[in-house]
């Protein structure tokens, strides 16, 4: 029986709570992982747009793994019953892990969050300036919310192996500074919760590309971080019990738990938009499964050069030189041709799709004006109708 802290006149019962939190934190770590892989796959096989987003998220979710091993040893040794049931030599090992896992739990919040910024700054593009600051604001913060209480955490106490070593002739801050803090950082992230679940909800009914079903859906789906705020509100009342140093690994168990909880409704708020394209694709059939057509043009000399639609918003067309478009004759043709083998069907239409183009010049081989070939790759993009021009709104 551990010899750390003072018994209670009477004993709790000996209870062991870790396969409860060993089979959540996995379960958590599973869907994470498999939402995280269908979001690659959405990104890498059907929309070809990778983005910081999907590689913040992709961290988060190691992160996440991380911790979830950390946790698990940490349970098969005792870090989650009564530490007056545990050895001296379970008890230094149970306190040590769960110090030891709470940076990579920490960081989850940071990443994730950004992630989630980031996903909404893809949707905004360049139709709004203060909202995209805004975004960037709690990026750069939230990281350095999250970096400093990491920092606090292991420097709190010299030297540092104190937290988890009773006895030690060491010199730590009073844990009112930790507290404070921690009061800190939860009401920051509560306030970066709030941000992301409303801000999109200020600019997409401006994207007038996107249906009303389709708009309101992903106005849910972001805001389903105000689910993770509260529970961040519900983790509050524990931050104190941190400080319970005679029953440290009864006593952080809420708080693991709900840490945990709100993690995974944080990759969930980040993963799940950009996974509606499966249900265009399998479900409404929206988006058809053909995706690349190339087709040989001939086009005038000219030097090399890339034309985007849709993806690419940098591009500057040059009235009247007759690189940077088609010829009207050759231009209704392709686009008919196209159309055909896109889906299969001749004559069919894609009224709520619009073209990403490529356009490749190769360079003149000399100055006679001699005519060069011109390959086109047309990928078709999910987009709505192609009236509307393409850059009111960029894709999740």
């Amino acid at each position: 029986m551990s010899a750390i802290g003072s018994l209670p006149h009477s004993l709790p019962p000996d209870e062991d709570r870790g396969p409860q939190l060993v089979a959540m934190f996995w379960t958590f770590s599973a869907i994470s992982i498999l939402l995280t892989a269908l979001r690659f796959l959405a990104r890498v096989k059907i929309r070809a747009a990778v983005g910081w987003d999907d590689w913040m998220m992709l961290v988060t979710v190691v992160l996440f793994t991380i911790s979830t091993c950390f946790v698990t040893y940490m349970a098969s040794i005792g870090g989650a019953r009564h530490v007056y049931y545990l050895s001296r030599e379970q008890t230094l090992l149970a306190v040590k892990y769960s110090w030891i896992s709470q940076p990579w739990a920490i960081l989850v919040f940071a990443t994730g969050k950004s992630s989630v910024a980031l996903l909404t700054l893809r949707l905004i593009d360049r139709i709004s300036v203060w909202r995209r600051y805004v975004l960037y604001f709690v990026i750069v913060t939230i990281f350095i919310a999250c970096s400093l209480v990491v920092i606090f955490t292991f420097v709190q106490c010299k030297p540092a192996y104190a937290l988890w070593t009773p006895g030690t002739n060491a010199t730590c801050w009073s844990s009112d500074v930790i507290l404070r803090y921690n009061y800190f950082l939860s009401a920051w992230n509560i306030t970066v919760d709030v941000t992301l679940a409303v801000l999109p909800a200020t600019f997409i009914g401006r994207l007038k590309n996107l249906g009303r079903a389709k708009r309101i859906a992903i106005c849910v789906l972001l805001s389903l971080g105000i689910i993770a705020a509260v529970f961040t509100s519900i983790k509050i009342p524990y931050l104190s019990e941190l400080g319970e140093k005679s029953d440290f690994t009864w006593a952080a168990f809420p708080m693991q738990v709900w840490t945990a909880a709100e993690a995974f409704v944080i990759i969930l708020c980040g993963n799940v938009p950009p996974l509606q394209v499966f249900w265009d694709r399998f479900v409404t059939r929206k988006l058809d499964a053909s995706y690349v057509r190339r087709i040989q043009l001939n086009d005038g000399g000219g030097s090399r050069k890339r034309v985007g639609f849709g993806h690419h918003h940098d591009h500057k067309h040059h009235a009247g030189s007759g690189r940077d478009k088609l010829p009207p004759s050759s231009s209704s043709s392709d686009k008919s041709d196209t159309s055909s083998s896109a889906t299969g069907r001749g004559g069919d239409r894609f009224d709520d799709h619009f073209w990403q183009t490529r356009i490749t010049t190769a360079d003149s081989s000399s100055s006679g004006g001699g005519v060069d070939n011109t390959d086109m790759d047309v990928e078709m993009m999910m987009a709505p109708s192609p009236t509307v021009p393409p850059r009111t709104a960029r894709w999740i």
